[in-house]
């Protein structure tokens, strides 16, 4: 009985791994995400016994490809350091067998892994990587239609749309297998849906859809459905587009596919506000403010991890740099009871003490190095809770009273403009660091061109003007009828408003004047000057620090001046304040006039 017994349970667990294989080479051959039979979590949770098998088969392409899935199936929950990782060490292990089918899948992967992050340059260039190994490699028409199911749509949302033509053509023309008609219809009327030809849609609609009869792929139902969604919508067919959008948001989890459900309960919640039914649109913001805090939070926990990880990293790392260095040490020591006191070794351990003497100076620098970063990152964590904390607050107490049926009409608009408020303010942090972490890393895009700085001045008093909550004035003075100079419009503007708007909050009456001057042939002088309560002298050293703010009760994330320097660099300019000004503030920056000039001072 019990050897009867034995073999029946390892017959069945065999039986079950042979339908698990079958599963998933269906799902590979036939380039699906997953199916009725195989969610997304089966595949997390198969992965390591399923890869061993095509490991044991020599089976390296779906060895791979299960590798690709389970990296999709992280993305998709929401793991996205989690599923990075993974990639890597996928690409590592290819390019050690030099295998470029598992290269290609890779590169995919990662792919996959920054779209899922919003980063969808870096993504389209890991696809066209993979593409480019693909071609490389023979009858592999069906792993470069998988790469084309991602970088088609992707490239369309990004507006590079002769590129994605390309690739559809691309698409047509090894497209082999009758059912993979379906996802070519559907780029189509993508591209189309795109383009605002709602004809051609139609047409590309209807024949997905009569594909889709043939081939009713679970995959593919969720696809037919948003791409007739975003045509009712476009065709103002509301009422459809409200009942495909419900669809596909209630066989949606929010934890899976978490940018993908957002945005179609934004649309559908846009539908509810056209049609004047606010207390649905309401319900769907309350889910996606659900949705959102839910992942938000775990990432949150990811990331902490994950700088908790890198810093024990970086510590062992200084401790074996420490004790190669003892060893380096006792080395030296060893050589010189070797070769005495002769005038040679002499000179070699003067040699040795040198380069050992610069070692450490390097060591010190580079712990110096980690100990500031380790300080910077503790010390954004620690401004940004304290600054994110104090609008939420506001944001959830008045929300709280809103809810009250018995308050009176003004103090509903009191409460209402509070949270108006709240809301500025947590964008406007928001914004301020994510335009500082792009201008470091120089992923922030100028537009240079010719602008006259004399109009652009005009418009930003204006602006400004309307929106101050002071009462002093705020003017602007100039010489010149007209300045033409090289420069990105819309980022001077900025840099400009920073300055004005920076002022009011410390001049409640008086004058604000914003003055432009020609300094010389190559270079102009724009000034902002307030009649306000100024800066003491032992702070202006310290005033273009991050989160540097003079009265720490004031509103603001204290990264304004920050930008503002940065911009200016960018520009091929300097900013500073004027020490010798006593009757309020005054900070200047210089702005290069031709290109040439700026390019000059840029490097």
């Amino acid at each position: 009985m019990l050897f009867y017994g034995t073999s029946y349970i390892l017959s069945a667990s065999k039986d079950s791994e042979d339908e698990r294989i079958h599963l998933m080479e269906y799902l590979m051959d036939n380039n699906l995400g997953y199916s009725q039979e195989v969610r997304l979590r089966d595949i997390a949770q198969w992965e390591n016994e399923l890869v061993e098998v095509f490991r044991s088969r020599k089976d390296y392409k779906y060895m791979f490809l299960m590798q690709q899935m389970a990296v999709y199936a992280l993305v998709s929950d929401g793991h996205i350091n989690e599923a990075l990782e993974k990639a890597n060490v996928m690409l590592k292990q290819a390019t050690q067998m030099k295998y470029d089918i598992g290269i290609a899948i890779a590169h995919y992967a990662i792919g996959d892994t920054y779209l899922n992050a919003n980063m969808n340059n870096e993504a389209i260039e890991e696809y066209e990587i993979a593409m480019q190994k693909l071609h490389k490699v023979s009858d592999s028409e069906k792993l470069q239609e998988k790469v084309l199911i991602q970088l088609i749509p992707t490239l369309i949302r990004m507006g590079r749309m002769d590129k994605a033509k390309a690739y559809l053509d691309q698409m047509e023309q090894m497209n082999d297998y009758q059912h993979s008609r379906f996802i070519e219809n559907i780029f189509r009327a993508y591209y189309y849906l795109h383009n605002n030809d709602m004809d051609k849609v139609r047409k590309y609609i209807q024949e997905a859809e009569e594909w889709y009869e043939y081939y009713p792929f679970y995959f593919h139902s969720s696809i037919l459905k948003y791409i007739q969604a975003e045509y009712a919508k476009r065709i103002g067919d509301d009422e459809l587009a409200i009942k495909l959008y419900n669809e596909l948001t209630i066989n949606t989890s929010s934890a899976n596919v978490y940018n993908r459900y957002l945005k179609m309960k934004n649309s559908l919640a846009q539908l509810y506000t056209k049609q004047n039914r606010p207390r649905e649109a309401c319900a769907i913001f309350q889910d996606i403010n659900i949705a959102r805090d839910s992942i938000n939070a775990r990432n949150y926990s990811t990331q902490i991890n994950l700088l908790r990880t890198i810093y024990q990293v970086d510590r062992l790392e200084m401790d074996n740099q420490s004790e190669r260095s003892r060893l380096l040490f006792y080395s030296i020591i060893g050589c010189i009871l070797i070769l005495g006191i002769s005038i040679v070794s002499v000179l070699y351990i003067r040699k040795i003490n040198a380069r050992l003497i610069a070692s450490q100076h390097k060591l010190e620098k580079a712990r110096q190095s980690a100990e500031n970063s380790i300080r910077t990152k503790s010390l954004f964590l620690s401004n940004m809770s304290h600054e994110i904390r104090t609008p939420l607050n506001a944001l959830s107490g008045f929300s709280s009273i809103l809810t009250d049926a018995n308050i009176d009409i003004g103090t509903r608009q009191q409460c209402n403009e509070i949270i108006q408020q709240n809301s500025d303010l947590l964008l406007k942090l928001i914004d301020d660091v994510v335009d500082l972490s792009s201008l470091e890393i120089g992923k922030m895009q100028f537009q240079f061109g010719n602008s006259d700085a004399v109009a652009i001045c005009r418009n930003v008093v204006d602006t400004v003007e309307k929106i101050k909550q002071t009462s002093a004035t705020v003017l602007f003075q100039t010489s010149q009828e007209k300045m033409e100079i090289y420069t990105d419009e819309a980022r001077l503007q900025q840099l400009l408003i920073n300055l004005l708007i920076n002022a009011t909050k410390f001049t409640t009456e008086g004058s604000i004047t914003l003055l432009l001057e020609k300094e010389s042939e190559e270079m102009t002088v724009f000034s902002v000057t307030d009649t306000g309560c100024g800066i003491a002298p032992e702070k202006q050293g310290q005033i273009f620090n991050r989160f540097e703010k003079l009265n720490e009760n004031a509103q603001g994330s204290g990264l304004g001046l920050s930008i503002c320097q940065l911009i200016v660099e960018r520009f091929g300019g300097r900013i500073w304040i004027d020490p010798e000004y006593k009757d309020g503030s005054r900070f200047l920056f210089t702005h290069p006039i031709h290109s040439t000039n700026r390019k000059e001072v840029a490097q």
